[in-house]
């Protein structure tokens, strides 16, 4: 309790400003606070994971913890947890060894009660839709057309699709999505204040009437009622790490299906408080990275002082890389170049390393003249952070010019060939004749110029999971997202709600003298 209000009070903030949960965890209430975004924003990002994660998680703490080591200032701003992979095979979200945001437990559990807020907002719209169509409403909805789905925060397989009852003669087709990969999820984290919340609620599309008119959260007459549910899950939740520097932890959008990164009122306001902000985005840069800079950048202004790539051998090695001249690290480390962004490799360091490998891999990136910096915090901490925070530091404040892939004026189909072609490097795909004729449908409606959000595999660069020799990319449907304000682009099989692997965590969590074990 004290480390907590030594922070809020280092912050000025009235006793208005914030709302204490217990001990260890702050709410802050952001709308009273004015932006003025003074600090520098650092991004992390990595290549593609391993099933345990590339640690960026842990870099990111660490990286932060070693900034405030050399006196700089700094903010850092995580996704929430969900409790899907949690108790599913990727295991807890807050970091691991001496690099971890506390208090694990009621982080990764429940926490402040967001993303069941996040839950309820979303199936209160899902309900009353059914309602609507039960009472046969003005409102004309047609039960074939209903694109708003239902989310659970758990993986569930059986939940995918469904047929649903709303009376003895009227049943429809009904989908769950996880919570991270929901609709309100995306409205929330991409949300500025609490006007823009309500204006994006108004906008979000749920379906159609039966004449073909489009129907929304404003006409359903629930938005007040959303806005009272969704009141404190607005509010970034501050904890610290184990070295006491300040954490937001606000909305978890999966990288894979939605946009990956933390809430931007949490952003704009670790960027406030800081001279720097350290900020994750999810799984390999071309998902998070490529969704940070071509959506949420789309409506604001976060250009990246300086992107971290986070790596480790173990990655490296299930790529092939130490046989391929590190030609999927340099894929990875393309995506930030060709933006002219200021990029520092974060090389992760694992107990049982190989040492050859690891003079093999600085002496590439030396020839290459990239920057780079081993990470032992997982073990060691701030001070094992130290040379990567001052080496970010450094390049942080080296200048760049910006440079943009996408305009947001390029058609939507240049769009996506753009994205296929730079970030997943494939010249040849195909589009459906569903996802074809959805495109042609948007080009003459007033959603034309919204940034795509594509929906992939994050394993493989590429999308080829099965590692065919006769894959090709196939664009299999879209659909817009209004309130989030993007258009979702499926490839491929991607799954918006996740399955439990065959042996997962939730076999091996207990509670045990009041003390909860296996989490990690």
């Amino acid at each position: 309790m004290e480390k907590i209000m030594e922070v809020l009070q280092s912050f000025n903030l009235k006793e208005s400003d914030y709302n204490l949960y217990g001990k260890n965890i702050a709410k802050v209430n952001a709308s009273n606070i004015k932006v003025n975004k003074k600090g520098k924003l650092i991004l992390m990002t990595s290549i593609n994971p391993t099933p345990a994660g590339e640690g960026k998680t842990t870099t990111a703490i660490g990286l932060s913890d070693g900034l405030n080591l050399i006196g700089k200032k700094t903010i850092l701003a995580l996704r929430e947890p969900s409790m899907g992979p949690v108790f599913g095979r990727k295991g807890t979200a807050t970091g691991g060894g001496e690099s971890e945001v506390l208090p694990v437990e009621d982080i990764n559990l429940h926490f402040t009660g967001d993303i069941h807020a996040i839950t309820t907002a979303n199936n209160l719209i899902s309900a009353t839709i059914d309602s609507e169509i039960y009472w046969k409403s003005k409102l004309n909805i047609d039960p074939s057309k209903v694109v708003w789905k239902r989310c659970l925060d758990l993986n569930d397989r059986a939940l995918r699709e469904i047929e649903i009852s709303i009376n003895k003669t009227i049943k429809r087709k009904e989908q769950f999505t996880i919570t991270a990969a929901s609709n309100i999820m995306t409205i929330l984290s991409l949300s500025t204040n609490e006007k823009d919340l309500r204006n994006r609620l108004n906008e979000a599309l749920v379906g159609y009437t039966f004449d073909g008119k489009e129907v929304f959260v404003k006409d359903l007459a629930i938005v007040g009622t959303l806005m009272v549910i969704l009141k404190e899950a607005m509010k970034p939740n501050l904890v610290l790490t184990k070295y006491g520097t300040p954490s937001f932890i606000h909305c978890g959008p999966f990288a894979n299906i939605a946009t990956g990164t933390n809430s931007i009122i949490s952003t704009n306001l670790g960027l406030t408080l800081g001279d720097y902000c350290v900020v994750e985005s999810g799984f390999g840069s071309d998902l998070g990275f490529e969704k940070f800079m071509n959506v949420i950048n789309y409506y604001n202004d976060l250009i990246p002082s300086c992107v971290v790539l986070v790596i480790t051998l173990r990655a490296l090695n299930l790529h092939k890389d130490f046989e391929n001249d590190f030609k999927h690290l340099e894929q990875h480390l393309k995506h930030i170049t060709s933006y002219n962004l200021n990029l520092v490799v974060a090389i992760n360091v694992i107990d049982g390393d190989n040492d050859n490998q690891l003079k093999e891999l600085k002496d590439w990136l030396s020839r290459k003249n990239y920057f780079y910096e081993v990470n032992e915090a997982y073990e060691k901490g701030a001070s094992g952070a130290k040379k990567l925070a001052e080496k970010v530091n450094e390049v942080a404040n080296m200048e760049f010019t910006f440079k943009k892939l996408i305009n947001n004026n390029d058609p939507i189909d240049l769009k996506i060939e753009k994205v296929i072609k730079n970030f997943y490097y494939l010249e040849n795909f195909k589009i459906s004749e569903t996802a074809s004729a959805k495109i042609n449908n948007l080009k003459n409606s007033k959603y034309k110029d919204y940034p795509i959000c594509m929906v992939k595999s994050f394993s493989t660069i590429d999308g080829n999971d099965l590692k065919s020799d006769f894959y090709t990319m196939e664009v299999k449907d879209l659909e817009v997202n209004t309130g989030a304000r993007f258009i979702v682009v499926y490839t491929n099989k991607v799954m918006s709600m996740p399955g439990l692997n065959k042996e997962p965590n939730s076999k091996r969590i207990d509670l045990v003298n009041d003390l909860v074990v296996g989490l990690k």
